[in-house]
């Protein structure tokens, strides 16, 4: 532990910093948004991560970043199955691979699946699979066949590649996890509790043992909602309305009650979609998210390491305006050391 002022002035200890990421999903104007990922990599953080949802294009959007940024690692948090063809997407990481001086790492979910036109007989679990072998053969300049995907006899082709980019699978449910153990190089968890990052550690293991690999190479890295830096009353407005739009999903739901969450949950998402997200229960965000200033954060971070969690990715939610919000999580969260004083 470190010590660091507190609020009121007193010293109070502050926890070991470890590895730590950040999420943009706003849709800020470009120029804002170059200003954000700077501002990370100038404060310590390692990488940042875009979900792919209705805005910006995923990879596009770090060939941006590639150019402004020397050291940030790139991520895609994450681009699902049913968006691309593995051959496609491969193709795109391996661009922005080389394009980064191989700072890429390639976030694939299962995504909604009912896009897709034909599922394999072992339902989405083997989609996923198969289209995670597909990925990895192509980044590593072998030829890939798979009627499934309609993939025949591609090999990627480019001069003075480098080295593979990392595959990460986003995950919920117990089997997926367990998936990414046995065929991902990392998995990326999401509105989950510390304790649920130290079930999923265990379930990568029996994933990666049934496979014959070693569990503790497969990268750990979770997403924290995060509003900092603001009063926690407006903290807490735009984290329950952000906590009961993802309690609507049923997926997410199921995950809710798989950590003893389900009730609280149902309240939410009801809450939601009654257009009411002030009803959305406090202790259900106050179990999934973070609010208040550095030390809350570093504290609710330092929760997920001893979990298991080997990055945390602080994902902003603004509660202000969108820019300052953004940074002012950022910048409360941030790793670098010049900060704790």
């Amino acid at each position: 532990m470190t010590l660091a002022a507190g609020s009121n002035g007193d010293i109070a200890e502050q926890p070991v910093i470890g590895r730590t990421g950040v999420v943009l999903r706003d849709p800020l104007p470009w120029h804002d948004l170059v200003q954000a990922v700077e501002t990370a990599e100038d404060t310590g953080y390692e990488a940042v991560f875009v979900p792919e949802i209705s805005g910006r294009e995923a990879f596009s959007t770090l060939a941006g970043f590639a150019m402004t940024t020397s050291g940030l690692n790139l991520g895609t948090g994450v681009v699902t199955i049913p968006s691309r063809s593995p051959t496609t997407a491969a193709m795109a990481a391996a661009t922005i691979q080389d394009l980064s001086g191989g700072r890429m790492i390639l976030g694939i979910g299962s995504g909604d699946v009912r896009a897709v036109a034909r599922m394999p007989s072992g339902g989405v679990l083997e989609l996923t699979r198969r289209y995670i072998q597909a990925i990895k053969l192509a980044l590593a300049g072998e030829p890939v066949s798979d009627e499934l995907f309609a993939v025949g006899k591609f090999r990627l082709a480019l001069s003075e590649a480098p080295a593979p980019p990392p595959v990460w699978l986003g995950a919920l449910g117990d089997g997926m996890i367990s998936l990414a153990g046995e065929v991902a190089d990392g998995v990326i968890l999401n509105w989950c509790t510390p304790e649920r990052v130290a079930a999923a550690k265990e379930l990568i293991r029996r994933g990666a043992e049934r496979a014959g690999r070693d569990g503790a190479n497969t990268t750990v890295a979770v997403y924290v909602r995060a509003s900092l830096g603001v009063e926690e009353p407006v903290a807490l407005q735009a984290l329950r309305e952000m906590t009961g739009l993802y309690a609507s999903f049923p997926n997410y739901l199921r995950q809710f009650e798989l950590m003893g969450l389900g009730e609280e949950a149902a309240i939410a998402a009801k809450a939601f979609g009654a257009g009411k997200p002030q009803l959305v229960p406090d202790p259900l965000v106050r179990a999934l998210t973070v609010m208040g200033g550095r030390l809350e954060a570093l504290s609710r971070f330092a929760a997920y390491r001893q979990a298991g969690a080997d990055l945390v990715l602080c994902y902003p939610v603004a509660a202000l305006e969108p820019l300052s919000s953004v940074l002012g999580s950022i910048l409360a969260a941030a790793p670098s050391p010049e900060l704790e004083h």
